[in-house]
């Protein structure tokens, strides 16, 4: 049995002729001239479930079901595709009817259980699978496990877990399950107990990149480092060209301020990922923080060739303009994002001071006040104010129209 798929079809006799004949008619948008045998739909419709195509399946059992509404394998067939398509109140419409026909198929309950768990019953999805389970009890395992894949998909974990760890207590040795109730366990923030059945799972078979990468980003999420560093070059031994784990080894080492390391590390993304802004700013940053403002600046460049509006790559850019002096340069990037609440006020303050020091551009302190507000600190909010009661009546009226509802205006 197969998450969107358990039917067997009959593999002794052999329709391959036919799939052709489907392909083009799918291909033309002609699938209603096909007239199949009850068999001969059977045995499409789980080639093509096979090859995953969900909407030729949808299809091809719709037309099976109206060319043979009383076969019960069809029906069956048409009400999976329903439920893999996300249609489960239709699903539900033709099963009921089904189980006046059909009341002790295992498959029409099952099916009805997973339709009920689309729609959020879970209560009754659970009676429904229960209730399969005991007319087909050899196959539970497997309609356990389609319906924990079903709750995975809907983002509902615990009632994931319910499933999963039925079948682990049943059969210990299926390490699959092992990887999806690790899985389930990091949705629900229960890391410690997720990092074992990722283990056990990496006891088993360890060369699962994707599975060392979780296992990483567990350990970055609990501040265990060193580990999560670790488990990220396994991951990237197994496979180099994995993108994702580069880049949160990337921020593992930011957090760490190894902002060398850094460097180092997203230059190699984004020779796999050119065009990703945030990590091409991220090596801005990092650039900067190991005192090379002129590669700092050469990737800050490509961030705003990749996104001219970016608040930080615009931020960023504004930052460097102050440092070398550029007063009107940085103007044009800080009046971008100025209004922008969650740009790095942090990184640009101090600096904004000094710009309207040096400079005597009104405009540098005018956005000093704006990042004190912002930063939270009150003495150099009343201190920058202070100073702009000084200068003409324009200026606080641009501080009024950035910061329209602060006390601080209306005093």
């Amino acid at each position: 049995m197969s998450a969107d798929n358990f039917l067997n079809f009959n593999e002794e006799e052999d329709y391959s002729d036919k799939v052709e004949l489907c392909r083009q008619a799918y291909k033309d948008g002609d699938l209603t001239r096909l007239d199949f045998s009850e068999e001969e739909f059977d045995y499409l419709l789980g080639f093509f479930a096979d090859e995953y195509n969900d909407e030729l399946v949808l299809m091809l059992s719709r037309i099976a079901y109206q060319r043979h509404p009383y076969s019960s394998d069809l029906t069956v067939r048409y009400s999976d595709a329903l439920i893999v398509n996300r249609e489960p109140e239709k699903a539900v419409e033709i099963l009921e009817k089904q189980l006046g026909f059909d009341s002790s198929n295992s498959d029409v309950y099952f099916l009805l259980g997973r339709s009920q768990l689309k729609m959020g019953n879970n209560e009754l999805a659970r009676d429904y699978i229960t209730h399969a389970m005991t007319l087909s009890p050899e196959e539970q395992e497997e309609m356990l496990y389609t319906a924990a894949l079903d709750y995975i998909d809907a983002g509902n974990y615990e009632f994931a877990l319910e499933y999963l760890e039925k079948i682990n207590k049943d059969n210990p040795e299926n390490i699959a399950v092992f990887n999806d109730i690790a899985f389930c366990l990091e949705r629900t923030k229960k890391y410690d107990e997720s990092i074992e059945f990722y283990e056990k799972y990496l006891d088993k078979e360890p060369f699962n990149d994707n599975v060392w990468f979780n296992v990483g980003t567990i350990y970055a999420t609990l501040e265990k480092y060193d580990k999560a560093i670790e488990a990220f070059n396994y991951s990237l031994a197994l496979n180099p060209s994995n993108s994702s784990v580069m880049y949160n080894k990337a921020i593992v080492h930011i957090n760490t301020e190894q902002y060398d390391k850094a460097v180092q590390t997203l230059k190699e993304f984004i020779e796999l990922e050119p065009y990703d802004p945030f990590a091409i700013t991220a090596l801005a940053d990092s650039c900067l923080k190991i005192g090379l403002p002129e590669e700092s600046e050469k990737y800050v460049k490509m961030a705003l060739e990749l996104d001219a509006e970016s608040p930080d790559a615009n931020t960023y850019m504004a930052y460097l303009m102050m440092l070398k002096g550029y007063y009107n340069e940085a103007l044009v990037f800080l009046r971008k994002v100025i209004k922008d609440n969650s740009i790095n006020f942090n990184l640009i303050a101090e600096d904004l001071l000094k710009s309207y020091r040096t400079s005597e551009l009104p405009e540098f302190l005018v956005y000093y006040i704006v990042s004190m507000y912002y930063t939270e600190d009150n003495e150099g909010l009343t201190s920058g104010y202070e100073e702009l009661l000084k200068q003409d009546i324009v200026w606080q009226d641009m501080l009024h129209n950035l910061l329209p509802d602060t006390s601080i205006n209306k005093q």
